[in-house]
């Protein structure tokens, strides 16, 4: 056995190596806050960056980062600077660690948030005017929130370039045209839900939008007047896996939207009006 010291990694490749595996292996993240001081510094930023409900694919729940606020034992410029997703749990007024006041808090700590959730949780009015303040630019929320029906909020609509929409109603066309025009750098939209009577009007309102998905399971029929940048997704995962996704810059539903648009453009996708994705199309 060689009786030569171990040897010691530079701190630059050390630290890369710690954030490589917390940034991949969120559960590891408890055992690599343990290992050294300077340890706990690098990792403890990457903690808070990507926030779920349970913590499921996610470096942090929403409970942990409640608590972290509460706490006070970080100034607010380090939950600005170091969150960067957050969904928020869907029946969070139900949830009796929930309470108004803490979302509110949540929120108002998240100013530098980039992406943002509230999937099928309804949006109550009192946080609208915290919600003004962010800038994320990834948005998903009910088409039925009261965000859509008061200007308070309209100001973090500025900056979204994705949004999601779960279809708790449904619009007439003139509203959606309307609702469509409160994002001014929206490039990609996604519909969850059956109705599809939209999407050619949509299409034709808005030419800055790149990508049009419904996720449904209404597929097989051809539609009129719609072009190549509308898909229709029936097998993605649950929405947080892919919220997650999305947010590391994975192989989302976005992504997968994206590439089925590039190979109908090749004219790879027969018949060249379908519109929903197939197996042997190798997405």
């Amino acid at each position: 056995m060689s009786s030569d010291p171990s040897p010691i990694l530079p701190l630059e490749l050390e630290r890369e190596i710690f954030e490589e595996a917390a940034s991949h292996w969120p559960e590891t993240i408890p055992s690599l806050l343990l290992v050294s001081h300077r340890a706990y510094e690098w990792i403890e930023k990457i903690k808070y960056r990507t926030v779920t409900p349970n913590g499921e694919h996610s470096t942090c729940s929403f409970r942990a980062l409640m608590r972290a606020i509460q706490s006070d034992s970080k100034t607010p410029s380090f939950f600005r600077t170091h969150i960067r997703h957050l969904y928020v749990p869907r029946a969070f007024r139900r949830n009796a660690y929930v309470t108004d006041e803490m979302l509110e808090a949540v929120l108002a700590a998240c100013a530098g948030i980039q992406s943002l959730s509230f999937a099928r949780g309804d949006i109550p009015a009192f946080i609208l005017p915290t919600l003004a303040a962010l800038r994320p630019r990834r948005l998903w929320m009910r088409n039925d929130s009261l965000v859509f029906k008061t200007d308070l909020s309209r100001p973090m609509f500025t900056f979204i370039t994705h949004v999601a929409l779960w279809l708790m109603f449904e619009h007439d066309i003139a509203s959606w045209l309307s609702l469509l025009a409160m994002f001014p750098t929206l490039t990609h939209m996604m519909t969850i839900g059956p109705q599809t009577t939209f999407v050619p009007h949509i299409l034709a309102s808005s030419r800055k939008l790149e990508v049009l998905v419904t996720w449904s399971h209404n597929s097989g029929k051809k539609l009129d007047n719609v072009d190549d940048r509308y898909v229709n997704i029936t097998r993605i995962r649950d929405d947080v896996e892919q919220w997650v996704m999305g947010a590391r810059g994975g192989n989302d539903f976005w992504a997968l939207a994206e590439d089925f648009i590039a190979k109908k453009r090749c004219r790879e996708i027969q018949p060249d009006w379908r519109y929903w994705i197939e197996d042997a199309d190798g997405i």
